[in-house]
């Protein structure tokens, strides 16, 4: 029980952090027109970092589980946020804003996969950089 404790104290620093960082990228982002563009920006960031936290710093630093669920489960499941989405989704529909719902759903559902990879091929082309790199240094 003390271990679980612990982590859950390390999810709670890094939902902490995160949460803020979303804040203040709403903040940022702010938009007149009334298009979820902080929401947008989160979730597409987030989804473009995940895979290379998992695919290349887990790898490449050897970092322990209860690292990688602080910043994966705490910061970047904070600072995404399927219910803002979901909320966001809603309030376009229900203003008949129906061309920002269409742009809204098509970028953060395609996008959010096309970053997905392309974070996939970061950490890939990363760890293979680090790769040649230690075998030129031998």
């Amino acid at each position: 029980m003390k271990e679980r404790g612990k982590i859950f104290l390390l999810v709670l620093v890094g939902a902490f952090i995160g949460s803020d960082l979303r804040y203040l990228e709403s903040l940022v982002f702010k938009t007149t027109n009334g298009f979820p563009l902080g929401t947008l920006v989160a979730n597409l960031t987030g989804a473009f970092v995940m895979p290379f936290l998992i695919h290349y710093l887990q790898d490449r630093y050897n970092l322990s589980s209860k690292v990688i669920l602080t910043l994966s489960t705490g910061l970047l499941g904070s600072y995404t946020t399927f219910s803002t989405f979901t909320a966001d989704s809603y309030r376009l529909y229900q203003s008949g804003n129906w061309v920002s719902l269409l742009i809204y759903l098509t970028i953060t559902i395609l996008g959010g996969f096309v970053v997905a990879i392309l974070g996939n091929y970061w950490a890939a082309s990363r760890a293979f950089n680090d790769y040649v790199k230690k075998e030129q240094d031998r």
